[in-house]
């Protein structure tokens, strides 16, 4: 590979490995990829002992923490090729030296490739890893430089070399040979010639099957490839959501406003590769966003309505090979002057946000077999099983079982690397989304500012996003739930249920120890606090202690005024 010359813009979206700009993913981050746990700093340490370094002075790439896709994958055959090393070593060790103890230690240094070396694949079989095919069937990127090292090696032929344990094979085939010549009599020979039949017969049949199935198409695959297509020649333009603006997968700048979105596409990428698009997803298996408001061709500027008219289009008028007997690979979102519209079922939601969370049920396609829920891509499915229905409580980030959940609870307290929320800044992990808005707060100065929600069909303003939420989906839209009773509307049917029990008078839940009754769960544990021994608050002169802080106030209210304010 090239080196790279100066001549890059500096900046917090480049790869630490090869300088390029995009939207890629970050370097320190825990990804599973075909049901392997991958950090891509700690591969590279490992791998090639390079340590990535963060400047801490500032600058324009000081916050760089990226690794572009093509980079990802030439450090995924890299840490393949060693491990394959180390256990072929360590097979080799183990048939000269049976009793070595050693052998489960051995440690085997990457010795660096000479010029005159011909590297050739092998293939392990007793190695788990291998079932996963990792193969990258992206065609648009024809650089030389992302094909695995192992096609860029030297074609000096190779001297030939002798394997002891080949020749100890041979020569027990021929002693075996050897004792049946002499053994053999006629009779046998024709015994042998049958066997032989039946041996070539099987073989003639295996190899059909084989053929088939290589000539079976993926549905996934052809999806992808379809919406590559589509993509490339047509004015269909993919984003991502990681918060709740539209942010482009070429160059990861937000925009709150679609149009503005769709008029930065038509000003800035006139030209991409439409492989970056795809580089945010998981796997071929999950579909990308796409606003489909204004189609057209990019071959012939014909304004179409849909993203399979376009394919029919691409595929009769201009030739452009497109499987039509497959799907088109694309999530399709419509955000025109009511923005926040299903293009499937025209259902209207408050935010972006939550438009992208329903318009994923019409692309489910794999379903539970234990609850009937359905999810977008099978990693997703075998994440609901493995955390949903399996008796063990499993932590998502490190895998490990407990048998209760308050065991997994304090492993997490416990484990910093198990925090399920991370800063997207520097990376710095917290046991809460709340810890987490107040440390970029507080060290980025991201979000110091309160953000007004105006409702677009009335105008009407909130400070609150939770009030603009309630407001939007019961005034303006028909996914609300109404009281039976009194015909109240509620935004969730939560708040719903806990509105009900003011007409029912029902006392579902109830105290184990004085068997007292109450309307609501969280009633009933404020009430707990009274059976347990532990006194949360205390009055220090008095050196009284109390279960419930209702208590705590009255007294510090009648006994201690000049103490409280509150």
């Amino acid at each position: 590979m090239d080196t790279k010359s100066s001549e890059w813009r500096p900046g917090p979206t480049v790869c630490r490995c090869c300088l390029t700009e995009g939207c890629y993913k970050d370097i320190s981050t825990e990804y599973f990829w075909m049901g392997k746990r991958e950090v891509y700093s700690e591969m590279l340490s490992d791998t090639f002992n390079v340590t990535i370094a963060y400047s801490q002075s500032g600058g324009p790439n000081s916050n760089s923490r990226l690794i572009c896709e093509p980079c990802i994958s030439r450090l995924r055959d890299a840490c393949d090729f060693r491990r394959q090393v180390l256990e072929c070593e360590k097979t080799f060790m183990q048939h000269l030296d049976p009793c070595s103890s050693r052998i489960n230690d051995l440690e085997v240094p990457v010795v660096p490739l000479e010029t005159d070396v011909k590297l050739e694949r092998i293939k392990l079989e007793t190695s788990d890893d291998d079932e996963f095919d990792d193969r990258d069937f992206d065609d648009d990127d024809d650089d030389m430089d992302d094909q695995p090292l192992t096609k860029l090696a030297s074609k000096i032929p190779k001297k030939e070399t002798v394997d002891i344990l080949d020749l100890l094979d041979n020569n027990k085939a021929a002693e075996k040979r050897k004792s049946a010549t002499k053994t053999k009599t006629a009779p046998a020979k024709k015994a042998k010639i049958v066997k032989k039949e039946p041996v070539k017969a099987t073989a003639s049949k295996v190899v059909p099957k084989t053929e088939k199935k290589k000539k079976e198409i993926d549905p996934l695959f052809e999806a992808r490839q379809n919406a590559k297509i589509v993509l490339r020649y047509s004015t269909a333009y993919p984003f991502r959501i990681p918060a709740n603006d539209m942010v482009c997968v070429y160059c990861c700048e937000p925009f709150e406003e679609p149009q503005k979105y769709r008029d930065h596409m038509r000003r800035d990428h006139s030209s991409f590769n439409v492989a970056t698009a795809f580089a945010h997803t998981v796997s071929a298996e999950e579909y990308i966003k796409v606003d489909c408001t204004d189609l057209q061709c990019r071959l012939c500027t014909a304004a179409l309505e849909s993203v399979n008219a376009v394919a029919e289009h691409l595929h009769f008028e201009h030739d452009k090979k497109l499987n039509l007997n497959a799907e088109v690979g694309v999530q399709v979102f419509k955000l025109g002057q009511e923005r926040w519209v299903c293009a499937v079922c025209s259902l209207k939601f408050p935010s972006l946000r939550a438009l992208s969370r329903h318009n994923s049920v019409h692309y489910h396609k794999y379903t539970c077999e234990t609850c009937g829920k359905s999810y977008i891509s099978k990693e997703n499915l075998n994440k609901h099983i493995l955390f949903g229905h399996s008796q063990e409580k499993i932590c998502i980030k490190c895998r490990k079982s407990f048998p209760n959940s308050e065991a997994r609870r304090l492993h997490v307290l416990a484990t910093r690397r198990c925090w399920p929320f991370a800063c997207n800044l520097c990376g710095e992990r917290f046991v809460s989304r709340k810890l987490k808005f107040a440390h970029k707060s507080e060290v980025h100065s991201v979000g110091n500012t309160k953000k007004c929600h105006t409702c677009p069909e009335c105008q009407r303003s909130f400070d609150e996003w939770r009030q603009y939420r309630a407001h939007y989906i019961i005034s303006h839209t028909d996914v609300n739930y109404v009281c039976p009773f009194c015909g109240i509307k509620f935004d969730n049917k939560g708040s719903l249920e806990s509105h009900k029990v003011i007409h029912t008078k029902e006392k579902l839940f109830h105290c184990t120890v004085c068997s007292k009754s109450f309307v609501r769960k969280k009633n009933l544990s404020q009430h707990m606090w009274i059976h347990s021994e532990h006194k949360r608050f205390q009055c220090i002169p008095c050196n009284k202690q109390f279960n419930q802080r209702v208590s705590w106030k009255t007294h510090m209210r009648s006994y201690h005024p000049e103490l409280v304010d509150f």
